[in-house]
């Protein structure tokens, strides 16, 4: 089907209008698999894709126009199964050689590119924070942050990942889509153990935010961003919107809702953003109706608050917020109020993590997943998510430090393939195709040189520095260890038992070549690799 628009130029001073025939704008299909896969090219321009069923739209995305002659980058799998035996039509300026392309498929497609064995990645497509990060029969469950159509920030949904060891991860379709209220932002998730909301007591229970009238969403044109909640009755297979606000328009762009019980007070609390550098506290006891009882104001964060204990070494615990760029406070909670604020510290020692959350009530430890901004060149998919790394507080006489490290499964799972004690100097050479972490115990040494496959490392005592791929990195107090995770495309650097970390990105494939130490002193050192799921078989 063809359209016919009019447009209106300028000739000559005068207006002149002309005849422009639209391209294909309508197609119908019959759904008669769980997926839709829609064919992406990866160029500058989108068009609006609109789905209908009968005259109603139920799905809108921005996609590009795949042309004649042009090949497929990738397909985009669309979650339709609830449409099986019905016709949806599709709306778009779109030409007939994008429609000739759609297929439809009972799996997930897969990627024929490498990624990270450890580090999780999308299949394709954009990717940004973790969302509703919780636990349910030792199935971990990661939502995050999607553009299945592009390798850029657009169409805001969340994808889905599930695993058995937080390491190991299998990719299920899309969990929340867009809507005329907006694209899906930033949100949490818990499991639904006081039966609330008339729903199991083993459902799982998500918040999110609807971004009525974000960049993302021109559907929603005119709406607010509000928090919203999703459930799930099938150990998170699928989660179904649940059509209400239980927090209405706030602020201008108030998001990222994270929520946890507090047990003392017996109520449920969500720490919020708001805007600029200003965070909110709500308390609700039903899950449905929330109470606004304390504004934060944080001249150095933004955006995507973790309120919540974190056990302190040696006993207790002790209260912190969590904000997206890695500062986190620490302080004291009643259910009601966050006190006794402190100035604040970092978590990361770089910009490249982002957004980091923790999962909810993991009864006997608290895990940290945290996105990472990587670029991903000549990929066809943006950004991973770093190790989960488990936290705990080290109280000494500057106040609370947070200790940050890699989770036991990893620790648990690593093969050790050197272990060699007092030496200045070593040389190894790897080309097993696996993750590979290298620990040096380095009191004591002044200069320190590490190269793992071409990453070079280097440590001056006098200057206090540690260099990273020839980046500086300021070590506060004397370097006395080194943990460091090569992952292909990912470098993770911890420092002082883990207390310090840096991330860097590399343009590593295949993981081969040499590995070498040196130093001026005696240096322990062991080191281990992680297979993956493909290797272990």
């Amino acid at each position: 089907m063809k359209g016919i628009l009019w447009v209106d130029t300028e000739v000559n001073g005068k207006n002149v209008r002309t005849e422009y025939i639209q391209k294909y704008i309508s197609y119908e299909i019959k759904i008669e698999h769980p997926f839709l896969l829609i064919p992406v090219k990866i160029k500058e321009e989108t068009e609006r894709l609109s789905f209908y069923l009968e005259d109603q739209k139920v799905l809108e995305y921005q996609v590009f126009p795949l042309e004649e002659g042009e090949i497929v980058d990738y397909y985009a799998p669309v979650p339709v199964a609830s449409w099986i035996g019905r016709t949806i039509r599709l709306e778009g300026n779109y030409p007939e050689a994008f429609y000739a392309k759609m297929k439809q498929a009972d799996r997930l497609p897969q990627s024929e590119q490498l990624h990270p064995l450890m580090h999780f990645s999308p299949v394709n497509g954009w990717m940004n924070d973790p969302n509703g990060l919780v636990c349910q029969d030792g199935i971990y469950h990661l939502f995050y942050q999607h553009n299945a159509f592009g390798t850029k920030w657009d169409n805001m949904s969340w994808g889905h990942a599930v695993s058995e060891d937080l390491l190991h991860w299998e990719h299920r379709s899309m969990a929340i889509l867009p809507d005329e209220d907006g694209t899906i932002f930033t949100g949490s998730g818990l499991c639904n153990e006081k039966g609330l909301l008339e729903l199991p007591e083993n459902a799982l229970v998500f918040f999110y935010t609807s971004a009525g009238g974000s960049s993302d969403s021109p559907w929603s044109e005119g709406r607010q961003f509000t928090q919203r909640i999703a459930y799930s009755t099938d150990r998170g297979e699928t989660l179904h919107k649940k059509n209400q606000v239980i927090v209405p328009n706030l602020t201008r762009g108030n998001r990222d809702p994270k929520v946890y019980w507090h047990e003392e007070s017996k109520g449920y609390i969500m720490s919020l953003y708001l805007k600029d550098h200003e965070y909110a506290i709500l308390r609700s006891e039903d899950l449905e109706h929330w109470e606004l009882t304390q504004r934060i104001f944080l001249l150095t964060t933004r955006e995507c608050p973790d309120l919540r204990p974190v056990p302190v070494e040696g006993g207790q615990e002790k209260w912190m917020l969590f904000t997206a760029l890695g500062e986190y406070f620490t302080g004291d909670f009643d259910g009601f109020q966050f006190t006794n604020l402190d100035e604040g510290r970092m978590a990361y020692q770089n910009e490249l993590p982002y957004a980091g959350q923790t999962y909810f009530d993991l009864k006997d430890r608290v895990v940290l997943m945290h996105w990472l901004r990587t670029k991903n060149p000549k990929k066809y998919y943006t950004g991973m998510m770093g190790i989960p790394r488990e936290l705990t507080f080290i109280k000494g006489e500057e106040g609370f430090i947070l200790r940050q490290s890699v989770i036991r499964e990893w620790k648990e799972q690593r093969i050790l393939v050197r272990d060699e004690k007092l030496q200045k100097q070593w040389e190894d050479e790897s080309v097993r195709n696996a993750a590979l972490e290298l620990y040096l115990k380095v009191q004591g040494a002044f200069l320190l040189s590490v190269n793992i496959y071409g990453q070079k490392l280097s440590y001056q005592r006098r200057e206090g520095i540690l260099w990273v791929n020839g980046v500086s990195c300021k070590v506060k107090e004397d370097l006395r260890d080194l943990s460091i995770i090569v992952d292909r495309e990912i470098l993770e650097v911890a420092a002082n038992e883990d207390t310090l970390l840096y991330f860097f990105e590399t343009d590593l494939q295949e993981l081969a070549g040499k590995i070498s130490v040196e130093a001026d002193q005696k240096v322990d050192s062991c080191m281990w690799i992680i297979l993956s799921e493909r290797e272990h078989e």
